[in-house]
């Protein structure tokens, strides 16, 4: 499976659209790791959690080809000036036609399986699901159990901020996940 074909399964498989660049970078990340698909989209340490340019340039690929469109609403300036926006992320009917000759296959089971997870085990907002994907991030590279002080240690490394507040949310949703044994 390529990566543009995962992201047309993937945003289908949640309802059509994905509200945000963050949240449909860490559900892609999130269906890797429940799963065993022959897709590779290289994710790598990033500000908000694991980041894939390959999930980048595949939205690029497919906002150019009109099967997914972009939305940026704004949402003002923050305290250093920088303006703050959201990418929201619809499939066109393009797309639309695309997925649903994909819907019988198993990937596509296997995905949507995985999107349903990720909701039943908690709807958490975009910066709750970075941390837990920061903490299965750690937690793969150094292979090992780790308590939640050391994952906070560790998250230093990259430069990432984690509340012990906010790990027990990340945690919490890691477990109903079953992840944490994994």
């Amino acid at each position: 499976m390529n990566a543009t074909d995962f992201l047309i399964l993937l945003v289908d498989a949640s309802g059509g659209s994905v509200q945000g660049r963050t949240l449909l970078q860490k559900r892609a990340f999130f269906v890797t790791v429940l799963v065993d698909l022959d897709v590779d989209l290289g994710f790598d340490a990033h500000f908000y959690g694991p980041y894939s340019s390959v999930v980048d340039n595949g939205v690029t690929q497919l906002k150019n080809l009109r099967f997914i469109e972009e939305c940026v609403t704004a949402y003002g300036t923050d305290i250093a000036g920088f303006e703050m926006k959201r990418y929201d992320y619809k499939l066109t009917a393009d797309g639309q036609q695309i997925a649903a000759t994909m819907r019988e296959s198993p990937e596509y089971r296997q995905i949507g399986t995985c999107v349903k997870r990720l909701s039943e085990a908690g709807n958490l907002n975009y910066m709750e699901l970075s941390i837990a994907a920061k903490a299965v991030y750690i937690l793969r590279k150094k292979a090992k159990g780790m308590s939640k002080q050391e994952i906070i240690s560790e998250a230093h490394k990259f430069d990432w901020n984690i509340m012990p507040s906010s790990l027990e949310t990340a945690v919490s949703f890691l477990e109903k996940l079953n992840v944490l044994n994994q």
